[in-house]
């Protein structure tokens, strides 16, 4: 009986699935820049992780909020799709705007792969649709499907000479296909006018919580490259150090499989039930501590055999491990503050934290270096989960 439910609880095949698709999407992207990084320059490796990490960049602004908004606002079949309609189109009306605005940058290029980004890839409205929509079973074949094509045609590209403008090139080739399924998808959704109307008014009302959305997110992911970003402002090495940063950091980045996996599969239950938030918790955090130990173990393998060049990098790794501990237990927090539509109190928790955490590195680097960096980030980190906690409690004591 023990047994079947630990099965049930922590094996469910929903969780093994959708774990399964960012594995592997996050195992091919891994995989493709090892190959370049192996076969091209280093000026010719730097400027394709530039125009990779631009378009991630700006492809949130594109987004506008509607992804994190899909996820957690919508609740009813018909909000879902309405509001999905709705953020195609803002979406396509954005891309277009920053196709304008990149002109005396000479990026407009640069708007066809902030439209699929948005749209299709992995942090697009798609994969969100088809996870509250559809379920977790569908999202998660649409997320292994979209990365198997999406890297496979950049080893393609590779195969023909192209490595700095691959990520720029492969979202020209895969578009027209995107824009077909597209049309496939909302034939299905049989949607009506007069209905298209109706939502369209409930979502101008949100639209300032899609604009702190937009903020929130784009302060995150810029948290996750202030790091390299205070490497390349101050050190004498930087190829070098950013390598020694980047390889732990990679590998302990694992552990955030764990905590999204549970919750995008759970998070219709998270919505309607306390209980099963806490439950989800609950796992949350025995599999992460256990998942760390596990990458603790593998990172130990990895540098005492094929990767031993980077064996002078362990304490930094222990550091980032236990940073990536904490991240980890604030997944759901920070989901639920979503769900609760306290968009403006996740806006501050977000910008202040990216805040603290460059301050942090930028004084404590010309002292401590990378070890200096990975504990800002730990203390950042920390401080983070302790604010969405608060904030989730003050939340539950007002209602």
């Amino acid at each position: 009986m023990l047994k079947q439910s630990f099965f049930s609880n922590y094996l469910n095949k929903n969780y093994l699935l959708y774990g399964g698709s960012i594995l592997i999407s996050r195992g091919a992207e891994y995989l493709v820049l090892l190959i370049a990084a192996g076969l091209i320059t280093k000026d010719s490796y730097g400027q394709l992780e530039f125009y990779k990490k631009i378009i991630e960049v700006l492809s949130i602004l594109v987004a506008f909020g509607f992804p994190p908004l899909i996820l957690s606002y919508t609740r009813s079949q018909h909000s879902k799709k309405y509001f999905f309609v709705l953020a195609l189109g803002f979406i396509s009306i954005f891309s277009a705007l920053f196709a304008l605005i990149l002109i005396p940058f000479e990026l407009s290029f640069l708007a066809i792969p902030l439209l699929f980004y948005a749209v299709f890839f992995t942090n697009g409205i798609f994969p969100v649709f088809h996870l509250v929509h559809d379920g977790s079973q569908k999202a998660s074949l649409y997320k292994m499907l979209v990365s198997v094509i999406f890297y496979g045609v950049i080893l393609g590209l590779y195969y023909f000479g192209y490595y700095e403008y691959s990520f720029v090139i492969v979202n020209y080739i895969l578009l027209p296909v995107g824009f077909i399924y597209t049309i496939l998808v909302i034939r299905k959704l049989h949607i009506s006018q007069r209905k298209l109307v109706k939502y369209w008014k409930l979502l101008k009302r949100l639209l300032l919580s899609s604009f702190t959305l937009v903020l929130s997110n784009f302060a995150n992911i810029m948290f996750m490259y202030s790091d390299i970003f205070v490497i390349t402002l101050l050190s004498t090495q930087v190829n070098k150090e950013i390598a020694d940063y980047s390889f732990p950091l990679n590998i302990a980045n694992a552990l955030l499989i764990i905590p999204f996996t549970l919750v995008q599969v759970d998070i219709e239950k998270i919505k309607n039930s306390e209980a099963a938030s806490r439950l989800t918790m609950q796992k949350i955090i025995k599999l992460t501590l256990l998942g760390a130990v596990c990458i603790v173990a593998i990172y130990l393998l990895l540098i005492n055999t094929a990767y031993a060049k980077y064996d002078n990098t362990l304490n930094i790794f222990y550091l980032i491990i236990i940073a990536k501990i904490f991240q980890s237990l604030a997944v759901l927090l920070g989901t639920k503050i979503m769900i609760y539509k306290l968009f403006r109190i996740n806006l501050m928790i977000t910008s202040s934290i990216m805040v603290t955490n460059f301050v942090i590195s930028y004084l404590i680097y010309p002292h401590y270096g990378l070890i200096g960096i990975a504990a800002a980030s730990i203390f950042s980190l920390f401080l983070r989960y302790l604010l969405l906690v608060i904030a989730n409690r003050k939340h539950k004591n007002k209602s």
